[in-house]
């Protein structure tokens, strides 16, 4: 009997015939898949262009299968990301712990590069129908969104092929109700006049994609139906294409001075600062190795949506030399983790409560904004002066209507924080948050003990998967106690809100 493949031996042979550059043997950097859906790398593919040319101006042989290949307007950079390749190179570097997943969705993020848009790609923004590179799933989870009439429609770059888009609309079905139809656009230069047309049948052409939307607004002409009304934009899709855009958060590196390391994570250092020479500030600093700027400039869009006085606020970002500086107001007992191990013994049960209502206070208001932090414990709540807490670690926050809201493979997993349905399905929601809020107050209520202590997270999990629940702290008042077991029901939907636990720690504290 065969004896099966070890993991190892799989990564290896996944990384020697999927995931190198056969340019360059290397694993890919930024693949680029051309349309015979071969990938390389994208700065091997540039080199290959200029120093083999094809038959014909314009075109170079695929390196692997030989076939012609227009080079596309804007150059190597046309051709699409192979997200696919990225994901899956994600997946297999995952060394962590990786709990069972199930009825899991693949869906595209929102696109992630800092590199200017094409003089085309800025066109296309100005318009409101215009959503870039993201994938189907997530454009027909928009469309099929309550509230949205036959006709809603969006137009979106094309996942594989270069040079073309999607235009999807929602239509409505009499056996099958609503679902969502995709039309290939297709983008041909006309030899004559260098211009560019837009088609979805040749017999029908358009000098932009605005021409196109106005004359299917006006008759469907072949199309499932009219284009009525444009898809509301997901506020993750416009924030990744304003993304390093300048503003008032924008600072120059030289107004820095660093002082000392605060702490270091799989992501980022946090140093203490001056900024301007008089300004206390924490900065956080990108690990240029573990995380894109993109992400970085991502959690900086939250911190400055986010505007409430238990959520710490961002004060600057700077984005020099490839690596992106994040200031931050400076909380002087740091992290509230640390300071209940300290000091906890010594604080009042009122100003125990206090503490945790003030978490409460600001995941409610998070709550109501639309966002889910997914990493919440108390090593993400920072301390200032008389015991006011403050919010932070948005690093791996969204918002609810993130096209990647689902938990990204490679990330660390606090699993003794998490939900069960986060670890069993990779489901996410505010009712998650809520679990992990439960965990938080049986931290404050023990002075900053590990919860589960004498379990390995693997144990942790499953003794929660099979009905265990973590015993009252000595201290703890058994109506908060109470609402711990009430945040850590199994099923989410039974789980209370945080407006709920906001208004029960406030009216208990008074």
């Amino acid at each position: 009997m065969a004896k099966p493949h070890s993991n190892e031996n799989l990564k290896e042979k996944l990384q020697e015939e999927f995931l190198s550059c056969k340019i360059c043997l290397d694993p890919l950097r930024r693949p680029k898949a051309l349309p015979c859906l071969h990938s390389f790398c994208e700065l091997c593919l540039k080199d290959y262009v200029r120093r083999i040319p094809g038959n014909q101006p314009g075109y170079f042989p695929c390196p692997m299968c030989r076939k012609s290949t227009f080079v596309p307007h804007d150059g190597v950079a046309g051709f699409p990301d192979n997200f696919l390749l990225t994901s899956l190179a994600d997946t297999i570097q995952e060394e962590t712990w990786d709990p069972p997943l199930g009825n899991k969705r693949e869906q595209t993020s929102p696109p992630r590069s800092l590199y200017p848009p094409s003089p085309r790609e800025q066109r296309h923004r100005k318009y409101d129908w215009y959503f870039g590179k993201v994938s189907r799933n997530a454009s027909e989870e928009w469309l099929l969104a309550p509230d949205h009439p036959k006709g809603t429609f969006l137009i979106r770059l094309g996942e594989m092929s270069p040079d073309t888009y999607t235009l999807s609309v929602r239509d409505c079905d009499e056996l099958k109700g609503y679902l969502v139809k995709h039309y290939k656009i297709i983008t041909k230069r006309v030899p004559e006049t260098g211009k560019e047309c837009y088609f979805i049948t040749k017999q029908r052409a358009f000098q932009s994609l605005a021409d196109l939307v106005g004359h299917y607004q006006e008759s469907a002409d072949g199309l499932c139906c009219k284009l009525v009304t444009t898809c509301a934009k997901p506020r993750s899709l416009i924030w990744a294409m304003e993304r390093g855009t300048q503003d008032e958060y924008t600072t120059q590196r030289s107004t820095l001075h660093l002082i000392k390391l605060l702490g270091s994570g799989q992501f980022a250092e946090v140093w203490q600062a001056k900024w301007h020479g008089s300004v206390d500030v924490a900065v956080k600093i990108q690990n240029v190795n573990c995380v894109s700027m993109a992400s970085f400039l991502d959690e900086a869009q939250i911190m400055k949506t986010l505007q409430h006085a238990n959520i710490l606020e961002l004060r600057g970002v700077s984005c020099e030399m490839d690596q992106c500086y994040l200031l931050m107001e400076f909380m002087p007992h740091g992290q509230l983790s640390r300071y209940l191990r300290d000091k906890g013994t010594t604080l009042t049960l009122a100003q125990l409560i206090h503490i945790g209502a003030q978490i409460a206070d600001a995941m409610a208001y998070m709550e109501k904004e639309r966002f889910v932090h997914r990493n919440l414990g108390t090593r993400n709540i920072l301390v200032g002066e008389l015991n006011r807490v403050k919010v932070a670690g948005f690093g791996m926050t969204k918002a609810v209507d993130d096209p990647d809201f689902n938990f990204r493979k490679g990330l660390k997993m606090a699993i003794k924080w998490m939900a069960p349905e986060v670890l069993l399905y990779n489901k996410y929601s505010t009712k998650a948050d809520v679990w992990s809020f439960g965990v938080v107050l049986m931290e404050i209520f023990s002075h900053g003990k590990e919860p589960y202590e004498d379990k390995a997270s693997k144990e942790a999990f499953e003794s929660v998967r099979d009905g265990y629940r973590m015993e009252k702290p000595e201290n703890c008042p058994q109506e908060v106690y109470d609402v711990m077991l009430m945040c850590w029901q199994s099923c989410a939907h039974s789980r209370p809100s945080f407006d709920f636990l906001n208004t029960f720690l406030h009216d208990f504290e008074s």
